[in-house]
């Protein structure tokens, strides 16, 4: 399969979805130790980089975190929610985008939690995150 721009498609397999999503919602790969590791962040920063040039742009984060969520789901839930265990990030992140409080995470929920907002990763406000930025970020919202 190939992209648009005649790049060939990176297909996110289920072992490829788990640390997108989690970038997505912690924006991180965590550890089984609860660590971040270089390697994780580095993977999933090159997911949400859909062009590889190094700057997730606003358009590539927020087509990226959308398909990753709606595609983990095919995975872990048929009822479209994520549970707290599903994702790796802090309980008050979890239910800062809990809006309604049930203890389970929607899609419309997730794309307005303040996580996944570009403009909390991109630090500098220059429109673009850069892989130090990406890695700071998501050391804040690991558990």
């Amino acid at each position: 399969m190939v992209r648009n721009d005649g790049a060939p498609c990176r297909r996110l397999t289920g072992v490829r979805l788990a640390p997108a999503l989690a970038i997505v919602l912690a924006l991180g790969a965590i550890g089984a130790d609860g660590s971040l590791g270089a390697e994780d962040t580095r993977e999933v920063f090159d997911i949400l980089d859909d062009n590889h040039d190094g700057l997730i742009t606003r358009h590539e984060f927020l087509r990226t975190k959308i398909r990753v969520f709606y595609g983990f789901l095919k995975i872990v839930d048929v009822d479209q929610h994520l549970d707290p265990e599903d994702i790796k990030i802090t309980p008050e992140a979890f239910a800062e985008a809990d809006l309604n409080e049930d203890g389970k995470m929607t899609g419309a929920e997730f794309v307005q939690a303040p996580f996944s907002q570009f403009d909390a990763i991109n630090a500098n406000g220059d429109q673009g995150i850069t892989f130090d930025e990406f890695r700071e970020f998501m050391r804040r919202y690991q558990p």
